[in-house]
């Protein structure tokens, strides 16, 4: 138990003091009254006995009742707190995944959700993030250690892809439709100029790292979840995807691919993951997410510990204790008539 505000306390607990001394100084006995002769009677008899025990216990009750009150008042300015230092150990690590969300794609997206959430679930504090793209980029989850929040982020991803699939078979249900449009929300262009801007998408993820530049001792990394099928119609996206892997390279950030066992220009995508350090992994079994896990949890990492200072304090428990003492002073002092 710590005091937030020592101070009040040397302060306060002498001036309490001083004022329990100056209360019971020697007072003159018959200054504000009549001296009477001829008490002795009155003060052998039972009931005056009686009657001045009465009175001392309700005075001594009272006035104790009063002090410890002040005592308790003061202790509550002190402000006294439990103070705990917590130190937890983060994994100097950060992942992004990098979702393509076309409906091409759908049904790998489906199945990858499943097993990223068991890549999440096999990994331990390093923080995680989601960005997902078609024709513009969007953040879904900054990075951060929350894996139940990212967890419930893919299963919303992964009941949109279902619910994506429905309506391309014609089986969309009305309960389903908010969850269809998901995906779409701010990673489509209102022109129409094209969707699947591979480049971009990477790219964009890339920039979503905090302290990119400030921080490089951090290990970075992408999954990167694309069929690499551009689709320019009006429009031509900003970034290739060579210049978003070099841009990757650049700034030791090394990216992970899933593709379909099938996607477009594989010799050029290919080479481009290659260039940042990381890998692809064509999807042709389950088998792939278990090498991808092998393989993340081969990269360079580092253990940070991260303290945190708790302060808790509880001021309604003095505070109860003053209420009831106050209480008693008030009965007391009017029981003693004082």
């Amino acid at each position: 138990m710590e005091l937030m505000h020592p101070i009040v306390l040397f302060i306060g607990i002498p001036l309490v003091c001083i004022l329990i001394l100056f209360s019971h100084r020697k007072k003159d006995t018959f200054g504000k009254g009549k001296k009477v002769a001829n008490t002795k009677f009155i003060e052998d008899t039972p009931l005056y006995k009686k009657l001045m025990r009465e009175y001392k216990v309700f005075t001594i009750t009272s006035m104790i009742s009063l002090w410890i009150c002040l005592i308790l008042v003061v202790t509550m300015l002190a402000r006294p707190v439990k103070v705990d230092v917590v130190s937890t150990e983060l994994r100097n690590r950060d992942i992004f995944i990098c979702m393509d969300v076309s409906t091409s794609i759908d049904e790998l997206n489906l199945e990858i959700c499943t097993e990223l959430k068991e890549v999440v679930k096999g990994l331990d504090g390093e923080r995680f993030g989601i960005s997902i793209f078609n024709g513009k980029s969007v953040l879904l989850v900054p990075l951060t250690s929350d894996y139940d929040y990212v967890l419930e982020m893919l299963d919303k991803l992964e009941r949109c892809f279902k619910q994506s699939i429905a309506y391309e078979n014609g089986n969309l249900s009305y309960d389903g439709f908010d969850l269809y449009g998901f995906k779409y929300d701010g990673t489509l262009w209102e022109d129409g100029r094209g969707s699947s801007f591979i480049g971009d998408g990477l790219a964009s993820c890339l920039y979503n790292f905090p302290d990119l530049k400030e921080n490089d001792d951090r290990s970075r990394m992408i999954i990167f979840i694309t069929d690499n099928e551009l689709n320019e119609i009006t429009g031509t996206s900003f970034v290739t995807l060579e210049e978003a892997a070099t841009l990757c390279a650049a700034n030791n950030v090394k990216v992970y691919a899933v593709t379909p066992q099938r996607f477009a220009d594989p010799v050029t995508f290919q080479n481009a993951i290659n260039s940042t350090g990381g890998k692809h992994y064509a999807h042709t079994s389950d088998k792939i997410f278990d090498q991808l896990l092998h393989d993340i949890k081969l990269t360079g990492t580092s253990v940070m510990e991260d303290t945190k200072v708790i302060i808790t304090d509880k001021p309604e428990v003095l505070f109860i204790f003053v209420m009831i003492l106050m209480g008693i002073h008030f009965f007391f002092s009017r029981k003693a008539k004082l």
